[in-house]
This record gives structure tokens, C-alpha cells and sequence, in this order.
């Protein structure tokens, strides 16, 4: 038990030798994840409003057959739109028992009624807004919920199903074939896990949040003996991940979904122009380069595929054409772009991203351009949530004598990697020196943009 407890020190020590810049990424991703109470009250939003749809006096009275996740969170890359009031959105698919094709209006509109209720029902007071494809609910808090109701397929492949499209300004309806739990399935099954990476973020949260060495090793005996806590029993909607078990392709794909909704907000030529589908960007992620430990280098990668299969489009004076893989009749681009305009400002910004991080690659941790280009990137405060978790950091290593830094600005152990481990090892465990907590930094990256992804 003491030599594995010793191995995993010395190998967390290890890992604590990260680049500056790729820790300050870092810290901009962990101030954006959904937490496990934020995601808990997800599955009693969209489950509470299944139960609601299905009660009796319901328009839809017992005709809800089944409700899922789709989106980011069913490939847990949900983020935080509102970091101060933790507002986060989440996408639902509601399966519902009517014929496949009725019209379209009216199956938005008997839903927009069953949620509204009548007078003092649970939701009537709510901001509950009927969109082309789903009903979105606003809770008091800000969260919103999207509901999309669909039919399955009789005879076809699992969970595929129809959804209902309806356009009320120019009276536009069709029924479309889709398949979200088969992407979902498809992109969860093909993200690669690096332990590198894991360490990593594990590290870099020790040293930002303060972990004490006795904390430390604590937690690593229990890892160690087996006795660590277990994730949740599968359910519907997937169990709370966290971002040190995440994959760095997801967590790159969260900050690429931060870009996207800092430049469609503050960006005056984006102003009332869709931004492109987070699924979209999630299917092109699938098969940008090898995955790679570095979080930096993922959202680099994930940006060049993206323009470069934008670019193929543009030589050939089409639109990006991009398909869900897991059933090819589901055309993801199918709204976006909608002009090939769209998809070269898309591409533009794309190629900020990747100008901006691969020149902080080379510069190195400059806190001035740090700040300058997170905030720029990530939105408000993003560059001083950076700064601050590097502060601390360095508070801990300074305070403590935990660290060192190279020449380059790279952190390393100090101290010999036996020295770190050694409070972990028998009685000695209970007086090893403690590192203190620093405070948390209360940040905020701004506001949101409403995410039209009912597929």
C-alpha cells in the first residue's frame, strides 16, 4: 500500500511540471464547467417538464413515451453561459406517440400549450417561447430548457425519429430525419481519454485550489485501496463528469463553444446572424488530428479542421455540407450556413483562435497578453480568471517552497520527489505540513447567446 501510495505522489509530482500557457487554459475551462449540482438540476428540469407535458387535462396527455438529453450534454460538453447566476442550457428530445406526419404547427403548438398550462399551473408564469423546432423554457433562474419533440421511426435504426419543423413568419414546414442519441453514442464511443491530461488538470487544480498534503494523500490512498467514489448508476441523462476525467477533444470543444458565443455577442458584423450549431463543430472534432495531450493543441487542431473543411467547400463554391455519422440521412448543416457568407466569417474567426494561441505558443506566459487575448477569445474576465489561478498558484509555491520554476516559466516539484511523498507514508501523514487555501476568485465572463441547437 505505501510503495502505490508513494508511486501515484511521485507521479502527481510529475505532472506538476505543466506550460504556463497551457495552465491558464486550463484555468479559463474550469471556470466554464457545468457543476455536479447544476448538472443534477438539469435531469429534474427536463424530467419535471416530461411528468408536466404527460399529466392528465394535458394536450398530451399520456402520449410521452421517452425524454433524453441531446447536445452537449449528452457528450458532456455542457458549459456555463452565466458564471455569476450559473445559467447553463440544456437540450431535451421528447418522444412522443403521434403520427409522424402531422403537421408540423400544430404539434409546437399543442406542446407550447401542454407546458403553459392553465392559470397557476406549475409553469405558467414561466417565459416559455415556441421556436421552430422545439419550446424553450426559461426558469426563474435563468436556466432554459429546449424541448423537441420527435416520433420515432417504425422499422428504422434505434432512436431514429422525425422532428417537426415550422416557420410561423413565412409558414415554412417539413418533418426532417434525425438521430441524436446515435451521434451522442458515436461521439462518446470515439473521444479518446489521455491520462497525461488527466494528471495534469489534477495537478493544476492542487495548485490553484490549495489541496493540503494530507488532503492529497488521502485521497490518493483511497484511489489507491479502491475505496474513491464511484460514478453514479448509468441514467438518462449521463452521469456528471469531471473535468479531470473529461477528454481533452471535449474540453477543447467547450472552448470553442465559449469563442464562439464571445464573437457572435460582442461582434458587431455578427449581430442577428445564426452561429454555427455546436453538433456541427462536435462532428468535424471527431476526426481533426490524432488526439494529443495538450488542451492548447487540441483547440488548435479542432479549429484547423473545421477550416479546412470550410475551405474545401469554399474552392467548390458550395456550403459546408457536415452529416451526422451515425445515421447520413440526418444533415447537420442544413440551416447553417445558409449563405457562404456565413460560413466565411465563421472561418475568419477561426482563424483568429488559432493565430492568437499558436503566437501565445511561442511568446509564452506574458500575463499583458494572457489577459489580452483570453478576454478577447473567452469573453470578459477571462484573462483575469487566468491571472488570478496563476497568482495563487505561485502564492502556494512560494509560500510553501512545493515548487519551482524554470528559466522558460514552467512549474516543476522543488523539492526531490521523495520529499513530496513523504508525508503520505505511515503515522507521519497526520502533522505533514499544510499548504493554505487560497480564496476563490468570483468571475464572470459575461452573458449568453441563445444556442438555437433543436437540431
Amino acid at each position: 500500500m505505501k510503495m502505490n501510495i508513494r508511486t501515484n505522489l511521485e507521479d502527481f509530482a510529475r505532472s506538476l511540471e505543466i506550460d504556463p500557457v497551457e495552465a491558464a487554459l486550463m484555468d479559463v475551462a474550469r471556470a466554464i464547467q457545468i457543476t455536479r449540482t447544476m448538472h443534477d438540476e438539469a435531469d429534474r428540469h427536463f424530467r419535471g417538464l416530461a411528468q408536466h407535458v404527460d399529466r392528465p387535462g394535458s394536450p398530451l396527455e399520456d402520449l410521452v413515451l421517452e425524454i433524453y438529453p441531446s447536445g452537449s450534454f449528452a457528450i458532456h460538453a455542457a458549459t456555463r453561459s452565466r458564471l455569476k447566476t450559473d445559467q447553463h442550457d440544456v437540450d431535451a428530445v421528447l418522444e412522443i406517440a403521434i403520427a409522424p406526419g402531422t403537421d408540423p404547427a400544430w404539434v409546437l403548438e399543442q406542446l407550447y400549450k401542454a407546458i403553459k398550462g392553465e392559470k397557476g399551473s406549475k409553469y405558467y408564469d414561466y417565459l416559455i417561447e415556441k421556436n421552430s423546432r422545439c419550446v424553450t423554457v426559461t426558469y426563474p433562474d435563468g436556466v432554459t430548457v429546449d424541448l423537441m419533440p420527435v416520433v420515432r421511426i417504425d422499422g428504422a435504426p434505434e432512436r431514429v425519429a422525425t422532428l417537426f419543423h415550422h416557420k410561423p413568419e413565412t409558414d415554412e414546414r417539413y418533418h426532417k430525419e434525425i438521430n441524436p442519441k446515435g451521434f451522442a453514442d458515436h461521439f462518446n464511443a470515439r473521444v479518446e481519454i489521455s491520462e497525461a491530461f488527466q494528471k495534469r488538470f489534477d495537478a493544476r487544480r492542487y495548485l490553484v485550489d490549495g489541496e493540503t498534503y494530507t488532503e492529497l494523500a488521502t485521497r490518493l490512498s483511497n484511489e489507491t485501496s479502491g475505496l474513491a467514489l464511484q460514478k453514479a448508476d448509468t441514467q438518462p441523462m449521463p452521469v456528471h463528469v469531471p473535468l479531470d476525467q473529461k477528454s481533452p477533444r471535449v474540453v477543447a470543444l467547450q472552448l470553442i463553444k465559449r469563442f464562439r458565443d464571445k464573437r457572435y455577442r460582442k461582434h458587431d458584423d455578427h449581430r442577428g446572424k445564426r452561429k454555427p450549431p455546436a453538433v456541427i463543430i462536435a462532428a468535424i472534432a471527431i476526426d481533426a488530428s490524432p488526439a494529443n495531450d495538450s488542451l492548447v493543441d487540441e483547440v488548435i487542431a479542432i479549429a484547423k479542421r473545421m477550416r479546412w473543411q470550410i475551405r474545401n467547400a469554399e474552392q467548390n463554391l458550395r456550403l459546408l455540407e457536415v452529416r451526422n455519422p451515425a445515421h447520413y440521412p440526418d444533415l447537420f448543416t442544413d440551416r447553417w450556413p445558409a449563405q457562404r457568407s456565413d460560413q466565411q466569417l465563421w472561418a475568419a474567426d477561426l482563424l483568429t483562435l488559432i493565430e492568437r494561441l499558436e503566437n501565445l505558443k511561442r511568446v509564452g506566459f506574458d500575463p499583458a497578453v494572457i489577459q489580452s487575448t483570453f478576454d478577447d477569445l473567452f469573453g470578459e474576465k477571462a484573462g483575469e480568471t487566468a491571472l488570478q489561478a496563476y497568482h495563487r498558484a505561485q502564492t502556494v509555491q512560494l509560500e510553501h517552497g512545493a515548487l519551482g520554476m524554470t528559466p522558460s516559466g514552467h512549474l516543476k516539484p522543488a523539492a526531490p520527489v521523495s520529499s513530496l511523498a513523504a508525508p503520505a507514508l505511515g503515522a507521519g501523514i497526520a502533522s505533514a505540513p499544510g499548504l493554505v487555501r487560497p480564496a476563490r476568485a468570483n468571475t464572470n465572463m459575461g452573458g449568453t447567446v441563445p444556442d438555437d441547437n433543436c437540431w
